[in-house]
């Protein structure tokens, strides 16, 4: 079939379904009082009578297992719905034992309902009738059950979902309302159709319902949702005001396309307000990677659940269907697999990232640690492990969607063989630049805050890392960009442990072992101050280095954790200068005397 001959029948289709539509609001009414008048003359009847009566015995019967059944189960809703609750995840238990109690409870009430219908004898449509309006009954009953569960009115600690209390008894109302609407367009028009043979006051039934229900449901989008939360969104009661109407459009075209239009604006729906769902139950959290890994998940299942409603709905025979040869059809399918694939992995890319980078959240930054700071390997890392996963499976998901569409994927893997050895010869550098960067990761010659120096005598603060290069911050401000191939021998100061050493020159007559002793003395105080000592290593220790014309060298030493060597060996000048004024001793002027003998 081709598209032009398809559009041509769709819109055939249309029209039909429009001069139907207009024939049923045209003769509906009309039809509609004369059933209504053979309903009343009917029950005015002894079979009539008769029937109503066991319907009410039905009714009664149903009812009385019920209440059999609360008899028992009475205390455990009493007690769910008085379980203290101060969050929503603490009231979502109570209220899913809650609502199992009560499905359980409805569940038992249809099947005695409807189970004890076959005890009777009844006349042509009379039991058609009961189940119907049992029907009826049991999804206006879950509808409430599902509401009191969601919104829980006039009990805000037991509800579920974002809204104030002064306003959830009108969403429910309204909700129910909506509900009462569609359900009557399902069951009644249907049994007038089937018992009446009255087509057109079905059709006017299903019509006025379906308007109504969706009129209620533009006036709950804008009365609800007509405030905006953020200046720059655009109005969310615009857009499902939009849904609506676009389900209504598809319906008046065709019942069909209608289920399927009403079932997508719903998942558009919940997919809009789910982040805001998600999150209200964590809102006092910090923690942010569980409910960015559920609102995945559910919005991964809610897309799942309406594929899986709208095949139902439709009565769609699966295996027929993916045996079609029509290629609309296969095309819908394998875009729907597709679909189902991007979901999966936005799912596994979610989790990933947001544990990624809740980890990094919680590394410090460079600097803030004295001596080796082992969680800047972490630091180092988890970016590069971020890049490579988003790079992994956007690739995986696009090979696996082209194999879902039909697409031979190993022309495409043969081709990205060929086109990377072109890219190896070409881009030589370029290759040599990300295998030199592998291996300076794997052997961890440096990480982000670390203080390095290359082959190329550049040198700085490891700032960024990405595939190719290393960034490095100079001391005096400049940023260089430098490949991995580039850098050759790394010299890592800031890693494990640095020695400093320093000179003084005091004058030549100077007692070699009280400069000593002091020295010793003053390290042994810095070893002891609770600002300096957490930073040393080893304390400051000192020597007689050398002897110049004039002058004494004594060598000093320290060891500290890299980066505190200039703030120790500061405070080491400055008690030692402090000590050798107490000892009554100055620094050597640098001036040579010499002495010459007279002669003989």
């Amino acid at each position: 079939m081709t598209m032009a001959s398809w559009s041509m029948q769709a819109l055939d289709a249309t029209r039909e379904r429009i001069e139907v539509l207009g024939r049923d609001l045209v003769q509906g009414p009309a039809e509609l009082a004369d059933v209504i008048g053979s309903t009343k003359a009917a029950m005015m009847t002894g079979m009539g009578v008769r029937a109503f009566t066991y319907v009410v015995i039905l009714l009664l019967v149903g009812i009385g297992i019920e209440w059999l059944y609360w008899s028992y189960a009475y205390a455990a809703s009493r007690a769910a719905q008085s379980a203290p609750t101060a969050s929503p995840r603490q009231a979502l238990r109570p209220g899913l034992r809650r609502f199992f109690l009560r499905l359980c409870g409805l569940f038992l009430f249809a099947v005695a309902a409807i189970g004890a219908s076959a005890a009777f004898s009844w006349p042509r449509g009379v039991q058609e009738l009961v189940i119907a309006a049992t029907l009826f009954l049991v999804v206006l009953r879950f509808a409430w059950i599902v509401v009191a569960l969601v919104l829980a009115p006039g009990q805000p600690r037991l509800r579920l979902v974002p809204v104030a209390s002064g306003r959830a008894g009108w969403l429910a109302a309204l909700a129910m309302a909506v509900v009462f609407l569609f359900s009557l367009g399902r069951f009644v028009p249907e049994l007038v159709e089937r018992l009446a043979g009255a087509s057109h006051a079905a059709g006017f039934l299903r019509f006025a319902a379906v308007t109504l229900a969706s009129l209620l449901l533009l006036a709950t989008a804008f009365i609800f949702f007509g405030r905006r939360t953020r200046a720059p969104r655009f109005p969310r009661a615009f857009v499902l005001a939009l849904l609506v109407m676009l389900a209504y459009t598809s319906w008046l075209m065709s019942p069909m396309w209608g289920a399927i239009a009403a079932i997508g604006a719903a998942v558009i729906a919940l997919q809009i307000g789910l982040r805001e769902l998600v999150f209200f139950f964590w809102r006092e959290d910090e923690d942010r990677v569980l409910p960015s890994i559920v609102l995945s998940a559910a919005r991964f299942v809610v897309v799942l659940a309406g594929l899986g409603i709208a095949a139902l709905v439709l009565e769609a025979p699966l295996a027929s269907l993916a045996a079609a040869e029509s290629p609309l059809i296969r095309l819908g399918l394998r875009l729907i697999g597709v679909a189902t694939l991007a979901l999966l992995t936005h799912v596994i890319w979610i989790t990933l990232r947001t544990a990624i980078d809740q980890r990094l959240s919680r590394v410090p930054p460079p600097g803030t640690h004295r001596g080796p700071d082992p969680s800047s390997r972490l630091l180092t890392l988890l970016p590069l492990l971020r890049v490579t996963s988003a790079v992994l499976l956007l690739v995986m998901l696009v090979l696996t969607s082209l194999w879902a569409l039909g697409l031979e994927i190993t022309p495409v893997l043969a081709g990205a063989g060929v086109v990377g050895i072109a890219l190896g010869f070409g881009a030589q550098a370029l290759v040599r630049d990300v295998i030199a960067g592998v291996f300076y990761l794997a052997e961890d010659a440096f990480r982000i805050g670390e203080y390095i120096e290359s082959g190329t005598n550049t040198k700085g603060v490891v700032e960024r890392i990405t595939l190719r290069t290393v960034a490095l911050r100079h001391h005096n401000g400049p940023l260089h960009f430098v490949p991995y191939g580039a850098l050759g021998t790394v010299r890592n100061t800031s890693r494990d442990w640095v020695i400093e050493k320093f000179n003084l020159p005091l004058p030549v007559d100077v007692d070699s072992e009280k400069i000593r002793k002091m020295i010793k003395k003053v390290g042994e105080e810095m070893a002891a101050d609770p600002e300096v000592g957490p930073a040393m290593i080893e304390p400051l220790k000192g020597k007689l280095y050398r002897i110049d014309p004039g002058v004494k060298i004594f060598r000093c030493k320290f060891r500290t954790a890299p980066g505190n060597q200039f703030d120790v060996r500061a405070q080491a000048y400055k008690r030692i200068e402090a000590a050798l004024a107490r000892m009554g001793v100055g620094f050597a002027d640098g001036k040579q005397t010499v002495l010459l003998s007279a002669p003989a």
